[in-house]
């Protein structure tokens, strides 16, 4: 996989911003990540409307298969 680009990386940080630094799966505001909806290597474009703030944890459900997400 690539590295990626710094608009990748500020797209994150601004959806963490945008959603106040909680996970909007379960409201957590512990270590807030930003998640790509559809995953940088498949395609997933970096512009803030594809990313999600999730926590730690259900950032790793996701990425496990164990949680699914559907950005509306």
């Amino acid at each position: 996989m690539s590295k990626r680009s710094s608009a990748h990386t500020n797209a994150q940080r601004q959806g963490r911003m945008r959603d106040l630094g909680t996970c909007q799966i379960c409201g957590s505001r512990n270590h807030p990540e930003g998640h790509h909806a559809m995953d940088y290597q498949f395609g997933g474009s970096s512009k803030v409307s594809n990313i999600v703030t999730l926590c730690h944890s259900c950032h790793q459900k996701v990425h496990r298969g164990e949680m699914d997400i559907k950005i509306l």
